[in-house]
Order: structure tokens, then C-alpha cells, then sequence
């Protein structure tokens, strides 16, 4: 009597553990595959990402090749030549700098000032970039001095000058534009909600407005202030279409 009473309990007591276990196992192998698929999806939603992300350009700006001009002048005045701190001034700005890798190129290579600049000068009219101008006109300006002589570190002071002012100017014309494009804003939006509150408060304006010469002159409000907005707008982009 004992006995089946014994191994009864024993039955009860070990049936629980193994059913969960076998419960558990089935449920990792039934999300084996889910999860292995989400893992795959996370390693690959970075690379996708980055892949879609767009690649910055770098720009070129007056203020930058400025900067590194500065430092040449700088290093000609302490005693070094032309060939040396062309060599070994690398510039602060990461866009100047990847620009001028292939004058110091050259010039770690052995080939003269004059000829670096002018095959410098070649390869960055290959390249399509904003400011790459500035530098290709350094670049001339590098030539024409290291074959012509003279003083050195003045052709350089002249040209950050040039830079210096040349930035001043973009930001005052930065300025100018968007004082223009507040107040194209301020002349298309103040009429609109003027006329909201006075259809909100009046009622005599809205009785106007309910007619039909006053449903035209409201209408013929309407196009001109948009048409006046539009027009404003272009003046501030500009002839070359581009917002300053």
C-alpha cells in the first residue's frame, strides 16, 4: 500500500520539472529563428543607414585658406623658406588641409616651389568643389612669385588679406539677405492676420465680405500679397537662386 502511495508522489513530484523543462525548450527553439533573424537585421540596419547617408562635400571658405596663409607668413618671418613651410604648415581646416595633400606631396617628392604649384594647380582644376578657386588662385600667385623672387611673405599677407576681406563681405551679405527675408515675411504674414482679426471682431467685415465686390477686392488682396511674397523672395535669393 505504501509502495504505489510512494511512487505516486514521486510521479507528481518529478512530472512538473520536466514538463517546464521540455516547455522551455520548445520555446527557445521555436524563437531560435525569429531572434537569429533580428540579430541579423540589427547588424544590418547600420550598414544600410550608412549607406543612405549622404557624403558631406568638403567646402573650401575664404576664412579657412586665410588662416593657413597666415601661418605661412608667419613661419616665412621666423627664417624658414618658401619650400618649408609650404611643406610642413599643414593646414588647421580638415577641407584646406585634404586640398593642399598634393602640393606637399610634390614637394616632399623634390620637385621646385614653381612646378608643384603649377602641377597643383593642375590637379585642382580637375576637382568640382566650392572654394577650390581660392586655392587655385593661390596657387598661381605661388608660381608667379617663386619664379619672379622678391619678397615672399608679402604676396601671402596680401592674399589673407584678401580672404579676410572676402569673408567680412560674405557675411555682410549673409546679414543683408536675411534682414530681407524677415521682411518679406513680416509684409506677406502681418496683412493675412490682420485681416483674421478683423474677421474674428468685425462683423461689419464680414457682411463685406459676403458680397461679391467684397469677395473680389478680398480675392485680388490675396494674389497680389502672394505674388508680392513670391517676388520678395526671389529678390532676397539673389540672381544666382542661392539663399546667402
Amino acid at each position: 500500500m505504501i509502495a504505489p502511495i510512494a511512487a505516486a508522489l514521486l510521479v507528481v513530484l518529478t512530472l512538473p520539472p520536466l514538463v517546464s523543462s521540455r516547455a522551455r525548450r520548445r520555446h527557445r527553439s521555436s524563437l531560435s529563428v525569429p531572434v537569429a533573424v533580428a540579430a541579423s537585421i540589427r547588424a544590418r540596419v547600420p550598414r544600410m543607414r550608412s549607406l543612405r547617408r549622404p557624403r558631406h562635400r568638403s567646402v573650401v571658405t575664404p576664412a579657412a585658406v586665410g588662416a593657413w596663409c597666415d601661418e605661412l607668413a608667419r613661419g616665412l618671418r621666423h627664417g624658414s623658406t618658401l619650400r618649408n613651410v609650404l611643406t610642413d604648415v599643414v593646414p588647421a581646416d580638415a577641407a584646406v588641409a585634404n586640398r593642399t595633400a598634393r602640393l606637399r606631396h610634390r614637394l616632399d617628392r623634390g620637385a621646385v616651389v614653381a612646378d608643384a604649384c603649377d602641377g597643383w594647380s593642375d590637379d585642382l582644376s580637375e576637382v568640382r568643389g566650392s572654394g577650390i578657386d581660392l586655392l587655385a588662385t593661390f596657387a598661381t600667385v605661388r608660381a608667379a612669385g617663386a619664379v619672379l623672387g622678391g619678397n615672399v611673405a608679402e604676396p601671402i599677407d596680401r592674399f589673407a588679406a584678401t580672404m579676410r576681406q572676402r569673408t567680412s563681405d560674405d557675411l555682410e551679405r549673409a546679414s543683408n539677405s536675411a534682414q530681407a527675408r524677415m521682411s518679406a515675411r513680416v509684409l506677406t504674414l502681418v496683412p493675412l492676420a490682420v485681416l483674421t482679426v478683423l474677421l474674428v471682431t468685425d462683423h461689419d467685415v464680414r457682411t463685406v465680405i459676403t458680397t461679391p465686390a467684397g469677395a473680389v477686392v478680398l480675392g485680388l488682396g490675396l494674389v497680389m500679397n502672394a505674388a508680392g511674397g513670391v517676388w520678395m523672395h526671389r529678390i532676397a535669393r539673389g540672381p544666382s537662386g542661392s539663399t546667402r
